[in-house]
């Protein structure tokens, strides 16, 4: 199976592997196969890897409304329900860590392990909400996908990256995948992003929970990870070092060592 039908909408999703679960949630405007530099070492584990689009992303349906974490939340839970497994481990970039957060404060008994990345407690600052309004007026204009992202490109991966030939690929797919998206699907979700505020529920998450920060991430600062490790129970925050919002992709080696060790247990302080 690679479809799943929540409520009115069909989401797609990538399964690989056996063993214990990992469930892997990409950001806003991406899909995810953004995860390709993790799913590999993820089955080298042991697990078994699921990898949904989020709504309105990818091979998944379009989003017809303003749409929030807290929803996709619970469609991820069904999704597990769905695949007979009662709980998963999780991580999340940016809008997946997001709604990782939201899955493992509403559902804690679902989430094993909880890993984010490059994410953020609350959208409802005066800063973030404008910051929202700018990437829907951008992304109205003609273009408005394509624009965004070839403007964002270097925030999103670093320079340094974008200028070797692994960085010209990743371009080169992204804008192909950007230039696909209907605007409609992340304007819909900025709406509801403006709702996002998870940071009053960090204390309900029980699950052991890695939080990653990017030392020159330039949209998640470091010490917005500090500020969800200090609200989490059972939180530890490490920081990767190079550029980009999107540090997996050019920080692999080191984000999937950090992930290797928390989950095998080893944690660092």
């Amino acid at each position: 199976m690679a479809f799943f039908d929540h409520s009115e909408d069909r989401y797609y999703y990538f399964d690989a592997g056996a063993g214990t679960p990992i469930v892997l949630l990409h950001g806003l405007g991406n899909t995810g196969r953004v995860w390709a530099p993790q799913v590999v070492d993820m089955l080298r584990l042991g697990h078994r890897v699921i990898i949904p689009d989020l709504l309105g992303h990818g091979a998944s349906a379009n989003v017809g409304r303003a749409f929030t974490a807290h929803e996709q939340a619970q469609a991820i839970v069904a999704l597990l329900e769905f695949l007979g497994l009662e709980s998963a481990i999780f991580i999340g970039l940016s809008l997946g860590g997001m709604v990782a957060l939201e899955v493992a404060a509403q559902y804690p008994d679902a989430v094993d392990k909880l890993v984010v990345a490059g994410t953020f407690k609350t959208m409802a600052t005066p800063h973030r909400q404008q910051m929202l309004d700018s990437w829907i007026e951008a992304l109205t204009q003609p273009d408005g996908c394509l624009k965004r992202f070839k403007s964002s490109w270097t925030d999103l991966v670093g320079q340094a990256f974008a200028d070797t030939s692994a960085g010209m690929m990743c371009y080169q797919a992204w804008h192909a995948q950007a230039a696909a998206q209907d605007a409609r699907n992340p304007v819909n979700w900025c709406e509801g992003m403006k709702r996002y505020d998870v940071g009053p529920r960090l204390g309900l998450i029980t699950a052991p929970t890695l939080v990653l920060a990017g030392q020159a991430d330039p949209m998640s600062s470091v010490a917005e990870a500090q500020a969800i490790g200090d609200l989490i129970p059972s939180a530890v925050v490490e920081v990767v070092a190079g550029e980009g919002h999107v540090f997996n992709v050019p920080c692999a080696a080191e984000f999937n060592r950090l992930v290797t060790d928390f989950l095998q247990g080893h944690r660092h302080g």
